[in-house]
């Protein structure tokens, strides 16, 4: 007996990963059996789109969606999945405006899993469910989840995240994140066979647990204190300088540990970490545009010592300067222009 999915489609919600959800679980003990083996086939589950209404809408991506069922009289699920969103990273929910969320809560967690992927998290996090646990989500949401969800164990790092396989929530991280939490299901509630012949018909390449590669280091958060967006606009082109966090709180003319205090609030991070996440990403860039040695672009970033400039670069973005170079470097799309 297939499996009850239901995937949750309001006019927040992308296409992609609607749609790629519905068509991936929908093909797990079917596809492979029609185009290859010539087998019976066995559906895992039935999936099924619900939503606000049944008239339909046009989603955030501009599609146009109309879900199968209505929240006001859904039937129970066993997997209600909630894909990505087109949220601001910035704002928090205001719940008038997205009916989803008392419908979420409505649920009964013992007969129903609710997952997510992407910044579907959010409204995991909204309703409570990721209190104390670990969980991941798109990298340009870590400030939000920082500022209004600071109980969820956030691992941006992670592509895919859960504390128990077989019960409790499941986040994927990433815009293509939803391929994770799809292969996940198959696996767990197929069998990792049919897990398996999934990643081979849609060609699912094995992309690791890692977000990090992907993400940026830096992000725009919004603030009104323009003290500390003065040391941000100074810092932006003085980060290879000696002692930079020193420079940046003399010239604010605040205290020190006042200085810190208010940049770690108009920017979710330290002064040191802001100075960091800055030199990697420069180097990052001169990687992707250069081809400057591992040593030259460690130098010009602030880092002498090339070795710790490597060990660095790995630790906080999960590839080496040369992977980077490779994944993301002009050679890699130099025949495509």
């Amino acid at each position: 007996m297939p499996l009850s999915v239901q995937i949750v489609a309001t006019p927040e919600t992308s296409a992609s990963s609607v749609f790629g959800l519905y068509d991936t679980l929908v093909a797990a003990g079917r596809d492979w059996e029609h185009l290859v083996s010539g087998d019976e086939p066995e559906p895992v589950f039935e999936v099924s789109l619900v939503g606000p209404d049944i008239e339909g809408f046009r989603c955030g991506s501009g599609v146009r969606i109309a879900p199968d069922q209505a929240f006001q009289n859904a039937d129970e699920a066993d997997i209600v999945v909630v894909p990505g969103l087109t949220l601001s990273p910035h704002g928090r929910l205001d719940p008038k405006q997205h009916p989803c969320l008392a419908w979420l809560a409505e649920r009964d967690l013992a007969k129903t899993r609710i997952v997510s992927a992407c910044t579907g998290a959010v409204y995991l996090a909204e309703i409570g469910i990721l209190d104390g646990v670990e969980a991941t989500t798109h990298w340009a949401w870590e400030g939000l989840f920082r500022r209004f969800y600071p109980t969820v164990r956030l691992r941006t790092d992670r592509g895919l995240c859960f504390a128990d396989a077989s019960h409790g929530p499941v986040t994927s991280g990433g815009t293509t994140g939803w391929q994770e939490l799809a292969t996940f299901l198959i696996a767990h509630y197929g069998g990792p066979q049919r897990a398996v012949r999934a990643a081979k018909v849609w060609l699912m390449a094995n992309r690791g647990e890692l977000q990090s590669p992907f993400s940026s280091l830096i992000t725009a958060t919004p603030h009104a204190d323009a003290i500390i967006a003065q040391a941000q606009e100074w810092i932006a082109d003085h980060y290879a300088t000696d002692n930079p966090v020193g420079e940046m709180a003399k010239r604010s003319g605040l205290p020190p540990t006042t200085f810190a205090r208010r940049f770690r609030k108009a920017t979710n991070k330290s002064p040191q970490d802001y100075i960091l996440a800055l030199r990697i990403e420069e180097a990052r860039q001169l990687l992707e545009t250069t081809g400057s040695s591992v040593a030259d672009v460690g130098e010009a970033v602030g880092y002498l010592d090339t070795p710790s400039f490597r060990r660095l670069f790995k630790r906080r973005t999960g590839l080496t300067p040369a992977e980077h170079r490779k994944m993301f470097g002009q050679s890699r799309f130099s025949n495509y222009s």
